[in-house]
C-alpha cells in the first residue's frame, strides 16, 4: 500500500481543479463521450489527443497560448497515472510557450519605464527554487513559472533581475537601487514574496517538474 502511495502525485489534475493564473487558464468541458472518440482530426500546435483503449481527451489551445480548453466525458477516469503525466505535460509546455510570449513584453515595458536595458532576454526553466538570473554581461534568463504567479510578484522578479545590470551583487547597494525600482523597501517586500509564494510554491514546482 505505501508503494503505491508514493506513486501517486501530490495533486491531481482533473475538472475539480482551478488552474487559472495571470496570464495562462485552463477550461474544462464535459462532452459527449462518442464525439470524442470519434474525432479523428490530427494533433498540431494547438491540438492535442490522448487515446486509450475507450478513453479519450482532447486539448485546445488558443492561437496566443494564453487558455487551453481541456474536452472529457464521463468515462475519463482521472486516476489514470499516464493520463495525468500527459496532462501535466501538456500543461507544462503551454506554460513554457505562453512565458516566453508573455515574460520578455512584460521586461521590455519595464525596461522602457526605467531606462534601464539588458543585452538580451530569454525564457527557459532553470534550476529548482531559481526565478531569474542575470549574467556579468547583462543577459537575463527568466523561469516560465513566473508568468503564472500573481503579477506584481512577477514584476518583483524581473525588477530585481534588471537590478542586477547595475550591481552584479546582493549587498547594501543593491538592495537600496531595487527599493527605488519597485517604489517600497525591497528587502520588507522579498519576505513578503516569499510567504505569498509558498502557500502555492509546491503546486507551481509540481506542473513544471
Amino acid at each position: 500500500m505505501e508503494s503505491i502511495k508514493k506513486r501517486q502525485p501530490l495533486y491531481w489534475i482533473n475538472p475539480n481543479a482551478r488552474l487559472r493564473f495571470p496570464y495562462y487558464s485552463i477550461e474544462w468541458h464535459l462532452c459527449d463521450h462518442q464525439d470524442l472518440f470519434q474525432d479523428q482530426r490530427k494533433e498540431s500546435p494547438f491540438r492535442k489527443v490522448y487515446r486509450a483503449k475507450t478513453t479519450c481527451v482532447i486539448i485546445l489551445n488558443s492561437e496566443d497560448h494564453s487558455k487551453t480548453d481541456i474536452l472529457y466525458s464521463v468515462v475519463v477516469d482521472f486516476h489514470n497515472m499516464k493520463l495525468q503525466k500527459w496532462l501535466r505535460e501538456s500543461i507544462k509546455e503551454q506554460i513554457i510557450v505562453r512565458a516566453s510570449i508573455v515574460l520578455p513584453q512584460r521586461m521590455h515595458e519595464l525596461e522602457a519605464k526605467h531606462q534601464l536595458f539588458a543585452k538580451g532576454v530569454s525564457v527557459k526553466p532553470l534550476r529548482k527554487g531559481v526565478l531569474g538570473q542575470c549574467t556579468h554581461t547583462n543577459f537575463i534568463t527568466l523561469s516560465p513559472i513566473i508568468a503564472i504567479i500573481p503579477k506584481e510578484l512577477m514584476d518583483d522578479v524581473i525588477l530585481h533581475e534588471m537590478a542586477h545590470l547595475k550591481y552584479h551583487h546582493h549587498l547594501k547597494s543593491f538592495w537600496k537601487y531595487l527599493s527605488q525600482l519597485i517604489g517600497e523597501d525591497a528587502e520588507q517586500q522579498k519576505v513578503i514574496q516569499d510567504i505569498a509564494l509558498s502557500k502555492y510554491w509546491g503546486f507551481y514546482m509540481f506542473l513544471m517538474k
